[in-house]
């Protein structure tokens, strides 16, 4: 199956970052990005052929998942070349790989027809803004992660391979600052489509989208306002991409995959 190629390339770059961190190496290893680049490539081609449409492009549930990780893939690959990341950038590729996996493994419903660019736009703001809030709960695991086991005293172990605190504080909210961005154009760019939440199937997606937009401004305005972090950044931030999740793929399953309609 050609969907598991870019997960495997995208592992294979990630197992030698791994190695070069656990060798204290303040190397990136060429040889680990080339793979991710390659992985990229191969991802891209896939998913493209995949969504490819007459006259425009569908999307099944795996292949919006898919489009996801390509920018969660595209984005680390281009933040790995400046280091001090150890092996955040592992755990991103390895998601992106994931996401890839299930591409082109169901029937999508066809969303735009003829060259509807405003459309297509929206989609792409929609990825990067998905791509870049998963990034930062990927990045919150990591620091329930680190506080659980500081706080427990216990020996480091894989707490060594992760960035500081500080670090790892300050890539989560460049990650929501620049989600956030997108996100407030997503539902800018999405207000031009809408005509009548109720007839559209756009009433739960729409009211979700907005709670987590909402949820994530308060926290940017708490962080730069008050300096929040720490636990309750961790709390928001999870509050913020469950919700959003919930809003994109909670509404679309149940909506393509159980209703059997579409949105429009």
């Amino acid at each position: 199956m050609t969907s598991i190629l870019p997960l495997l390339l995208y592992l294979a770059a990630g197992a030698l970052l791994l190695r070069s961190v656990r060798a204290h190496s303040g190397d990136r290893p060429p040889l680990a990005l080339a793979l991710a680049y390659l992985g990229v490539i191969v991802h891209g081609s896939i998913l493209f052929r995949a969504i490819d449409a007459p006259s425009g492009i569908a999307f099944a549930i795996t292949d919006s998942a898919s489009l996801v990780g390509f920018v969660i893939a595209i984005t680390t690959s281009a933040v790995a070349l400046q280091g001090g990341l150890a092996i955040l950038p592992a755990l991103f590729w390895a998601l992106a790989g994931l996401l890839a996996v299930g591409t082109g493994l169901m029937a999508g419903f066809q969303e735009t027809h003829g060259e509807q660019w405003q459309i297509s736009l929206h989609i792409a703001f929609a990825a990067l803004a998905a791509g870049w809030l998963s990034m930062s709960a990927v990045i919150v695991a990591c620091l329930y992660y680190q506080n659980a086991r500081l706080r427990s005293r216990a020996p480091l172990g894989a707490l060594a391979l992760l960035p500081p605190v500080e670090t790892l504080e300050k890539t989560l909210f460049r990650a929501l600052g620049a989600g956030y961005v997108v996100l407030t154009l997503v539902l800018v760019t999405g207000s031009f489509f809408v005509h009548d939440l109720v007839a559209q199937h756009l009433v739960h997606k729409v009211a979700l989208a907005l709670i987590a937009w909402g949820v994530f401004g308060v926290l940017l305005v708490g962080r730069i306002r008050w300096g929040w972090r720490g636990r309750k950044a961790l709390r928001f931030t999870t509050a913020g991409f469950v919700i959003l999740a919930l809003a994109y793929f909670g509404s679309k399953f149940v909506l393509e995959n159980v209703l059997g309609r579409h949105w429009g």
